[in-house]
């Protein structure tokens, strides 16, 4: 009997049956496709390697705004689509069942169904028991239905990557993050893009600033959007697919053509097949698997982890979940799950990438919240590298708790970190303030932030009246100490605000 059986090979299947392993556990690994899941062979690795091929393409366009004149750019679309799926082998080849046993996990390949609380059938022949279980089987895309979509055919995040000449028109039928950045990727290397969502907004998760933002970049881009809008039909005309909309708010309707049409509406769990209901696990593709706070199901011996949940479907979360099934599951301890810090981001440009709560959701619930923000063309790095598209801004309590963080630009993801690490260890914006950031980095947004709050900590207090009297500067500014005005404008801000000065790093 197998101290551990993990259903899934995905990120966090993987790094759970891994971590258990090698703590001493005997571990079985259950996988029916590709080991390394979604985000190694469909999502997180081919589509950013072809938002770079992308991004690779829009900066030589861009080239003459840095004195550099070039002949505009020749997409082979076959040798980006090689590149795509070269790198994806390489991901594939690190992650396959060689390196697994390696570490003691015993690898199975079938599709699994439970036969009782401690046994799974793998292909209704092969039984393999277990004391503890972890589901992990991921999810795969929505298809709306939509009246002529089954005739017209389409493409999702799997089909995509068969691709082998760029679509002249696509058209993209939902908002989210992989919508947005399939649509921006494939407008810049040569397709017309229309994009359609029942949404009022892109990437409906962020601030309505956020996604205005957003949209306007890829509208400058060539992207048509239609948002709030109903598809109510697909058909072939004149070789091309036809989607039909209708405008939720108005009933005002129209038709978006294209040579192909991508599906990014949603996602559902996989949970058909694994015969649940006989160990007491609830269960459904449109909400996942219900588990309590310690990932744990209905079931004593079963836990559950990823896309499978339907809650966060980001690698890094599943990451995190494996993490704290480990910690239950292996370890025997009592570990809590907590989504407060969890960081995502849409690799579009402008970059966007948040944490915590939205400016929205912080008004709401902390009624005291105070709102920090900069923006790029204030950031010496962004303007030295012509990069001054874009904002920040933190909410966070009158003490400096950091409540959540929003970044809209040149490295958006990597500036938010810092912002993570401080709510993952309960550091205050007086901290990042107190931290010394390299000059001149983009990490400077942090800075600017965090010095925004360090200069209104004080601000008013009896201690900062008291300073100023004892030092002498509580003096007006208009009048010298010989009583003469000054003549100009007011002194410059000081370098710890974030300011420029004459001695700086490299």
């Amino acid at each position: 009997m197998y101290d551990l059986v993990v259903l899934g090979g995905g990120s966090g299947g993987l790094g759970v049956a891994t971590a258990a392993a090698q703590f001493g556990a005997k571990v079985a690994l259950i996988e029916k496709n590709e080991l390394g899941g979604e985000c190694t062979h469909s999502a997180c690795v081919p589509s950013k390697a072809l938002i770079e091929a992308a991004r690779m393409v829009h900066a030589v366009r861009s080239a003459d705004r840095y004195g550099i004149r070039v002949a505009p750019p020749e997409v082979d679309f076959s040798a980006v689509m090689a590149r795509v799926r070269a790198v994806v082998d390489e991901f594939a080849g690190s992650g396959n069942g060689d390196s697994l046993r390696a570490n003691g996990v015993d690898v199975f390949r079938g599709a699994p169904a439970f036969e009782a609380y401690d046994t799974v059938l793998l292909d209704g022949k092969t039984r393999i028991h277990g004391q503890r279980f972890v589901i992990a089987t991921g999810s795969r895309a929505a298809v709306p239905k939509i009246p002529g979509l089954a005739e017209v055919g389409h493409l999702d995040h799997v089909s995509l990557w068969n691709l082998t000449e760029l679509p002249k028109a696509l058209v993209v039928i939902g908002a989210g993050p992989s919508g947005i950045e399939f649509a921006q990727a494939f407008a810049r290397l040569g397709s017309k893009v229309t994009v359609l969502a029942d949404s009022d907004q892109i990437l409906p998760r962020e601030d309505r600033e956020v996604s205005d933002r957003v949209q306007a970049r890829l509208s400058a881009d060539g992207i048509e959007f239609h948002t709030g809008v109903e598809v109510t039909k697909a058909a072939k005309r004149d070789g091309q697919t036809v989607c039909s909309w209708r405008k939720r708010v108005g009933g005002a309707t129209g038709e978006a053509s294209g040579s192909h049409l991508l599906i990014a509406t949603g996602r559902l769990a996989n949970v058909e097949g694994l015969n649940l209901e006989v160990v007491g696990v609830h269960a459904d593709p449109e909400h996942g698997i219900e588990v309590d706070e310690y990932l744990l199901t209905r079931s004593s011996r079963i836990y559950a982890i990823g896309d499978v949940l339907q809650k966060h479907d980001f690698t890094h979360a599943a990451e995190r979940e494996a993490a704290v099934v480990f910690q239950n599951a292996v370890l025997r301890l009592s570990k809590k799950i907590d989504y407060s810090a969890l960081p995502w981001a849409t690799f579009v440009d402008p970059e966007v990438a948040t944490v915590g709560l939205t400016e929205a959701a912080a008004l709401e619930q902390h009624p005291d919240v105070r709102v920090f923000r900069a923006n790029y063309d204030e950031l010496d790095r962004a303007r030295i590298d012509g990069r001054t598209e874009g904002f920040a801004k933190v909410m966070a309590t009158p003490a400096g708790k950091i409540l959540g963080a929003t970044v809209v630009g040149e490295q958006a993801s990597l500036i938010l970190q810092e912002f993570v690490v401080a709510m993952e260890n309960g550091l205050t914006l007086g901290d990042l303030a107190a931290t010394i950031h390299t000059y001149p980095t983009y990490s400077g947004m942090a800075q600017k932030l965090a010095n925004q709050f360090a200069a209104t900590r004080h601000e008013g207090s009896l201690v900062q009246t008291a300073l100023k009297w004892f030092l002498g500067f509580n003096k007006p500014r208009a009048e010298s100490e010989n009583g003469t005005e000054h003549v100009g404008s007011e002194v410059e801000p000081s370098v710890a605000a974030g300011g420029h000065s004459d001695n700086h790093g490299h």
